[in-house]
C-alpha cells in the first residue's frame, strides 16, 4: 500500500479579507524565471543594479511555453528565494565583552502564489483553466501543498466541514455562505457605512436580516 505523503502548508497569512468583496478565487503557483528579477548590489555610494552574465538566461523572453524550458534548465521557476540580513553582536567567549558586529544571512524559499477568479462573471469562469494551460500555473497539490480557502485574499487551511461541490472549499462557514450568496445573486443587507450611525435597534435588525440571508444561502451549499 502506497504511503500517503503529507502535504505542506503555504507560508504566509491572509490580508485584505473583506466580507463585501466575496469572490471565489483559487490559489495557484505561478512560474517566474528567477533570472527575470532585477538584482541589486549594495555599494558605499548606494545600491547599484547588477548586470547578469551570459549564463543567466531569462526564460520568459522566449515566449510560448517558456516555463517548460525554464524547468529543464533547473531554474526552479515556481519558487522564489528571499534573502535578508541581520546584525548581531560578536561576544568574546572569555571576557563576555562585545568586540564587534557581524552580518548573518537568512534565506527563505517559498512558492509564487497567485489567486485566480473562479466566478462565472469573471473570464467566463475559465480563469483557472486558462491560467494552467496558457500561463503554466499549477495547482497547489501538484507541488506538494495543501489547498487553502477559496475566499478572496484568504489562505487559511480548509475546514473539512466547509466543503461544497457547488461553491468550493473554505476555512469557515462564514466564507462559504458569503460565496454561496454571491453565486446565487443574493444582495445582502449591509451593516457597514451609514448603518453604523442609525439607531441601535434598527442596526441590530439589519444584522439579523443579513445573518438570515447567509444561513439560507449556506443551506444550498451543504452537500447531501
Amino acid at each position: 500500500m502506497t504511503e500517503k505523503k503529507e502535504l505542506k502548508t503555504i507560508p504566509g497569512f491572509s490580508q485584505g479579507v473583506r466580507q463585501n468583496s466575496a469572490v471565489r478565487m483559487m490559489k495557484l503557483i505561478a512560474p517566474v524565471c528567477p533570472n527575470s528579477q532585477v538584482e541589486w548590489e549594495d555599494t558605499p555610494t548606494g545600491r547599484r543594479k547588477k548586470s547578469k552574465g551570459p549564463d543567466a538566461q531569462n526564460c520568459q523572453l522566449e515566449g510560448g511555453q517558456w516555463w517548460l524550458k525554464c524547468e529543464e534548465r533547473g531554474h526552479n521557476p515556481y519558487f522564489q528565494t528571499v534573502v535578508w540580513y541581520t546584525k548581531h553582536d560578536v561576544v568574546d567567549p572569555e571576557t563576555s565583552l562585545v568586540t564587534g558586529t557581524e552580518k548573518r544571512e537568512h534565506r527563505l524559499t517559498r512558492p509564487n502564489v497567485v489567486q485566480v477568479p473562479i466566478s462565472r462573471r469573471l473570464h467566463q469562469g475559465q480563469g483557472v483553466r486558462n491560467s494552467i494551460n496558457n500561463k503554466g500555473r499549477k495547482r497547489l497539490g501538484d507541488l506538494g501543498y495543501a489547498e487553502v480557502c477559496q475566499f478572496r485574499n484568504c489562505q487559511k487551511p480548509v475546514n473539512p466541514t466547509c466543503r461544497s461541490k457547488a461553491y468550493g472549499d473554505y476555512c469557515s462557514p462564514l466564507h462559504l455562505r458569503l460565496i454561496a450568496a454571491d453565486a446565487q445573486g443574493e444582495p445582502l443587507h449591509q451593516v457597514e457605512g451609514d448603518a453604523l450611525y442609525l439607531a441601535g435597534e434598527y442596526a441590530e435588525r439589519i444584522q439579523q436580516l443579513r445573518e438570515k440571508q447567509l444561513r439560507e444561502a449556506g443551506a444550498f451549499a451543504v452537500e447531501k
